[in-house]
């Protein structure tokens, strides 16, 4: 089961329909509207969610109150293990960037299941090392790259969340330039800038809220050259 896991496509904390179907059962469906407060840092880790509708912001804040994105989830995704598995206080505060729709689940809730299906905690594990995985590469592109290459490496990586086939080449990010430009640390304008020196390359294509990647190889030799 672990292999299943460890050797999928997609490097990506998004949850099968087994084990979805199993939170569900024994979690409870919370309701937040756009820009509400999910959790606030150093708030006790109490439950974890899943991502039923919607999509969340994972930020940091500051003493001084300066905002860094850390991650935008959308439906399907897990949030809020690691603190929770680890009884540690919430080393992020997440808000709701759309109206979304959650299953929160705590401990108590999941003991029957564990008893019954032992495979959700190798599950959890993954999904917790993905976190960590994530976070590196975040805190790289962040402290190292420059604005170009931050985008298009961050495009490959989001691309592995909507590929229908891990073969696919072309394929639809329906990411706005502004969560973009959240995600890599940089203003607005910039990475409208970068995406529109990648639509005369012919890497990508822009529709409303969408951007379409037209040419991956091309995109992972600038991302990494």
């Amino acid at each position: 089961m672990f292999n299943h896991y460890k050797h999928s496509h997609k490097a990506s904390m998004h949850i099968d329909s087994n084990l979805y179907e199993i939170f569900e059962k024994a979690g409870t469906i919370q309701r937040y509207k756009k820009n509400e407060i999910i959790y606030f840092q150093e708030d006790p880790a109490e439950k974890f969610y899943i991502i039923k509708s919607g999509r969340v912001r994972i930020f940091l804040v500051s003493k001084e109150g300066t905002e860094l994105t850390i991650e935008i989830l959308r439906e399907g995704k897990l949030f809020g293990e690691s603190s929770y598995f680890s009884y540690a206080s919430r080393l992020t505060s997440v808000n709701a960037v759309t109206d979304v729709e959650l299953v929160s689940v705590d401990l108590e809730q999941l003991l029957p299941y564990l008893t019954k299906y032992p495979n959700i905690m190798v599950q959890m594990f993954y999904f917790m090392s993905l976190t960590v995985h994530n976070l590196s590469i975040q805190v790289n592109s962040m402290a190292f790259l420059q604005a170009d290459k931050k985008v298009a490496q961050l495009l490959l990586r989001l691309g592995a969340n909507f590929k229908k086939n891990k073969n696919d080449t072309s394929y639809m990010i329906d990411y706005t330039h502004e969560e973009i430009a959240q995600l890599i640390g940089c203003c607005r304008v910039t990475v409208t800038k970068i995406l529109n020196k990648f639509v005369k390359e012919n890497w990508i294509a822009l529709e409303y809220r969408n951007i379409i990647i037209i040419n991956e190889e091309a995109l992972k030799h600038f991302a990494f050259l």
